[in-house]
């Protein structure tokens, strides 16, 4: 029987959150004015290290992180 169980992987904390924009409250709209603004998709994810919302790009390795709050 093959092993099914999935690791969730967390923001790292190397990388922390330097040089990373917290969007706030208004997380949905900030991220949308970003897509358009730069012509991408992102997700925004609650960090469990500062406890702000990121921006990710990262949308092809949902799988692998937390669920998003909102995608662009």
């Amino acid at each position: 029987m093959a092993n099914t169980t999935t690791t969730t992987r967390s923001p790292s904390i190397e990388r922390g959150c330097d040089g990373k924009t917290n969007l706030g409250r208004d997380y949905a709209k900030q991220a949308d004015k970003l897509a358009a603004k730069h012509g991408k998709k992102y997700g925004v994810y609650h960090c469990p290290h500062c406890g702000g919302t990121h921006l990710t790009t990262k949308l092809d390795k949902l799988e692998t992180y937390a669920p998003l709050l909102y995608t662009t």
